[in-house]
C-alpha cells in the first residue's frame, strides 16, 4: 500500500533523475580519486602540495563563474538579452581575472621561492576562457530543466581528463598531468555541452544589459572570495607557514574525503539549485522542500562518512602508501566537517533564490576571518589542528546558513523531526555495526579488515534504512518534483518574487 501523501509516479520519476545525478557523480568521484591514488603514489608529497597551491587561483577563477551571471541565468526572466547578456558578463570577468591570476603569477616567486607553484600556476591561466564557456553552457542546459544530459556531459568530460592524467601520471610526466587533465576535461565538456543545448553564443548584448547583470552578480563575487578564503585559506596558510607538504597533506586529506562527501553534496546542490530555482520563477512557494531533499541524501552520505572516519586508520595508508599514514586523523576530521557542510547543499540556493546574498555575506565574512585567524595561530602544531580549527568555523558558518533558512521557510520542529526519523536510523545502525565490528573483529590485514568493514557498513545500513524505507524513498523521490507554472507574469530579476520571497 502507498503511504499517505506519497505520488508514486512523481517518485519514481523524482528517484531516477536523482539516481543519473548521483551515479553519475559516483563515476566521477571514483575517477578522481583514482586520479589522486595514482598521484599520491608517482608524485612526492612536496610535488602535489606544490600543484595543489598553485591550483587553488583556478578553482577560486571556476567558482566565481558559478555564481553570479550562473544564477542570473537559472532565475531570471528572458527578456531576449538575457542569455547574451549572461554570456558578455561572464566574457568580463574571464578577461578581469586573467589579468589578476597573471598577476598573481608573477608574484608567486616571493612566496614560494621554489619555482613549481609558478610553474603551475602559469600554465593554469588560459583555462579561464573555456572555464567561462563551459559555465554559460551549463546554465543554459538546467534552465531547460536537461539535468541528465548535463551529468551525462560532465561524465563523458571527467573520464577523458582522468584518463590522459593516469596515463601522464604513469609515464613520468609529473604534475603536467594533473594539468592537462584540467584542459581535457573543459574543452571535451565545452563541446558536448555546446552540441547539447544547440544554441551558439552571442555577443549581441547591450552594455546596458551586461552591466546589469554584473551590478546583481556583486555579492555573490564576493561571497565566493570570502567561501573560498574559509575553505582554501587553511592550504594558502600552511603553505607560508610551514612548507607546501604540509599543505599536500592537508589537500590529499580533504580530496580523500570529499571524493565521497561530493558524490552526494554536488548533485544534490545542482538539483536543489535547479528545483528551487524553477520555483521562484514560477512564483511556486517551495516551502520545507529543503529540508525533504536534504533528509533522504543525508541518510546515505552521513552514514558513509561515518563509514570513512571508521576505516580511515587501514583505509588510508593502503590506498595512498604509507607515507601518507599522518593524513588518518586530519581525514576523520574533515569527515565531522563534511557532514555539516552537506547543509550548505540545499541551504546556499534557497538563500540564494530568496535574494538574501547580502545576509549570507556577514555570516560568509565572519568565517573567514575565523579561518585565516585561526589557521594561522594552530598551524604551529600542524595540518591536524589546522583541520579542528577550520572545521569548527564551517561547521558554524553551516549552521547559520540553516538557521536562516528554517526562518524564510517557516520550518517548524515537526519539520525538523522529519528530517532527524528519515536520517537517523541509518547512520545510528552503520555506528552501532561498526563499534560491534571494531569490538569483535580478529586482528586482520589491511585489506580483509577494510572489506570486512565496509560489509558491515553496507549491512547496518541497509538494515536501518529498512525500517525508514518509505521515507527515504519518499525524501529522494522529492528531487524530482517541480511546481507547475502559475498564471501571471514573472517577476523582474531584481524583484522578490511573490510566494517565494515573503515570510
Amino acid at each position: 500500500m502507498t503511504p499517505t501523501g506519497t505520488n508514486p509516479t512523481g517518485n519514481r520519476a523524482g528517484v531516477l533523475s536523482g539516481s543519473v545525478g548521483f551515479a553519475s557523480r559516483a563515476v566521477v568521484q571514483l575517477l578522481l580519486f583514482g586520479v589522486t591514488i595514482v598521484a599520491t603514489r608517482t608524485l612526492s608529497i612536496d610535488d602535489f602540495g606544490a600543484y595543489a597551491i598553485g591550483s587553488l587561483f583556478l578553482i577560486l577563477a571556476r567558482q566565481l563563474f558559478y555564481v553570479g551571471p550562473y544564477e542570473y541565468l537559472l532565475k531570471s526572466q528572458d527578456d531576449g538579452n538575457l542569455f547574451s547578456a549572461c554570456f558578455g558578463a561572464n566574457l568580463v570577468q574571464a578577461a578581469v581575472l586573467a589579468l589578476l591570476l597573471g598577476a598573481v603569477w608573477l608574484a608567486t616567486p616571493l612566496l614560494f621561492p621554489a619555482g613549481k607553484v609558478s610553474m603551475i600556476l602559469g600554465l593554469l591561466v588560459p583555462a579561464i576562457l573555456p572555464v567561462a564557456a563551459v559555465a554559460w553552457y551549463e546554465a543554459v542546459l538546467l534552465r531547460a530543466m536537461r539535468v541528465k544530459r548535463y551529468y551525462a556531459s560532465l561524465l563523458v568530460g571527467d573520464t577523458l581528463g582522468a584518463a590522459l592524467a593516469v596515463f601522464l601520471l604513469l609515464h613520468g610526466w609529473g604534475v603536467v598531468a594533473l594539468v592537462a587533465q584540467t584542459y581535457a576535461r573543459l574543452i571535451s565538456v565545452l563541446v558536448l555541452l555546446a552540441l547539447a543545448t544547440g544554441q551558439r553564443p552571442s555577443l549581441a548584448a547591450r552594455p546596458r544589459a551586461i552591466r546589469e547583470v554584473l551590478h546583481w552578480s556583486r555579492a555573490r563575487h564576493v561571497a565566493v572570495l570570502l567561501n573560498f578564503t574559509s575553505a582554501y585559506g587553511a592550504d594558502l596558510v600552511l603553505g607560508v607557514a610551514l612548507s607546501p607538504a604540509a599543505t599536500g597533506l592537508y589537500r590529499a586529506s580533504n580530496r580523500i574525503v570529499s571524493a565521497l562527501s561530493d558524490l552526494f553534496a554536488q548533485p544534490l546542490q545542482k538539483i536543489a539549485q535547479t528545483n528551487l530555482s524553477a520555483s521562484c520563477v514560477r512564483r511556486q512557494d517551495s516551502g520545507t522542500a529543503w529540508l525533504t531533499m536534504l533528509s533522504g541524501v543525508g541518510a546515505v552520505a552521513w552514514s558513509g562518512l561515518l563509514t570513512l572516519a571508521c576505516l580511515a586508520p587501514d583505509l588510508v595508508p593502503f590506498a595512498l602508501g604509507a607515507k601518507w599514514a599522518p593524513a588518518v586523523p586530519i581525514v576523520v576530521v574533515f569527515c565531522a566537517v563534511k557532514a555539516f557542510a552537506l547543509l550548505d547543499a540545499v541551504t546556499t540556493s534557497f538563500l540564494v533564490c530568496h535574494d538574501r546574498q547580502r545576509a549570507m555575506l556577514k555570516v560568509q565574512a565572519a568565517s573567514a576571518v575565523s579561518v585565516i585567524g585561526l589557521a594561522w595561530f594552530s598551524a604551529r602544531w600542524g595540518p591536524q589542528a589546522v583541520a579542528l580549527a577550520v572545521g569548527l568555523t564551517t561547521a558554524a558558518m553551516s549552521l547559520t546558513y540553516a538557521a536562516m533558512v528554517m526562518r524564510q521557510s517557516r520550518a517548524d520542529r515537526h519539520a525538523v523531526r522529519a528530517v532527524a526519523w528519515t536520517s537517523a536510523p541509518p547512520v545510528v545502525a552503520v555506528g552501532i555495526g561498526l563499534a560491534l565490528f571494531e569490538a569483535c573483529a580478529p586482528q586482520l590485514a589491511a585489506l580483509p579488515r577494510i572489506t570486512a568493514g565496509l560489509a558491515v557498513a553496507a549491512l547496518s545500513f541497509f538494515a536501518g534504512a529498512f525500517l525508514v524505507r518509505h521515507r527515504i524513498l519518499d525524501a529522494i523521490g522529492s528531487l524530482g518534483h517541480l511546481p507547475a507554472p502559475s498564471a501571471g507574469p514573472l517577476p523582474h530579476p531584481h524583484e522578490e518574487p511573490a510566494l517565494c520571497a515573503k515570510t
